[in-house]
């Protein structure tokens, strides 16, 4: 089976393999720029979290092997197209078979007029826990849906900036990382990058790799974001063991009916 990837990240998973390929899976498939069968060639199909990047060939093919169980973030990017940010479960030898159609990069983006009902339908099911973390006044930093969208034509850092605590790292070629203001308490001459999850799963740990670059990231692509900026106020799932104590933000994506 095969399913068609486009606002959201739609999966078919073909039986568990051999014994040999236990624990791992498979994710292969096409990035292509419409639903016509025109492929886009050399786009990166990337698991930040795992380090792992595949290239698609002339065909527009991509496959990433040997993917250890579990719930990935998963991103797409191609020149002259929107990044795609999304979030993948990989099963006990499984094969996941997923058609990816990439968004050509707007030249100009018209004002979206949109409804408190129209709105609600469009926003994952982690916003609801993002609401009541909010409401109750849990210690972190929150950008709201609403407003997100009144910044649709904007870069997802030109939002954060209204965030305190939060440091921009200018890196090369105009990428744009989220440190804490705090400081690095283990090193003060490196920057003490934030943890990111996405929809619930790890994009980045701090200390591992280069950090997600949100300059590149459009604000049109998320209905929420949470930032805590210590251990001590992030929720307990979001707080496992690490080597430093830089700060978890929290994204999720907007999804469309």
């Amino acid at each position: 089976m095969r399913a068609l990837l486009v606002a959201g990240f739609a999966v078919a998973i073909a039986s568990a393999g051999s014994a040999a390929s236990a624990q791992l899976g498979t994710i292969a498939g096409t990035v292509a720029r419409d639903t016509l069968g025109g492929v886009i060639g050399n786009a990166e199909v990337s698991l930040p979290a795992l380090n792992r990047t595949s290239l698609t060939n002339p065909r527009g093919e991509f496959e990433l092997s040997d993917v250890p169980m579990g719930r990935y973030a998963i991103t797409v990017r191609a020149i002259g197209y929107q990044m795609l940010v999304d979030t993948i479960d990989v099963t006990d030898g499984g094969r996941i078979d997923a058609d990816i159609v990439l968004t050509r990069n707007p030249v100009d983006l018209a004002p979206v007029k949109t409804t408190e009902r129209a709105t609600e339908q469009r926003l994952p099911a982690g916003i609801a826990e993002m609401e009541e973390r909010r409401k109750m006044h849990m210690g972190g930093y929150f950008v709201t849906d609403s407003t997100l969208r009144a910044n649709d034509a904007r870069e997802l850092t030109s939002v954060i900036t209204s965030l305190p605590e939060i440091r921009q790292v200018l890196g090369p070629m105009g990428k744009v990382y989220l440190a804490n203001a705090r400081g690095n308490p283990v090193n003060p001459r490196i920057p003490c990058y934030i943890d990111i999850y996405l929809d619930g799963a790890v994009y980045y740990r701090s200390g591992q790799g280069e950090p997600p670059d949100f300059n590149s990231l459009s604000a049109s692509g998320f209905s929420g974001l949470e930032y805590y900026a210590s251990g001590a106020t992030t929720p307990p799932e979001y707080n496992g063991t690490r080597t430093l104590d830089c700060g978890t933000i929290l994204l999720w994506t907007r999804r469309t009916p």
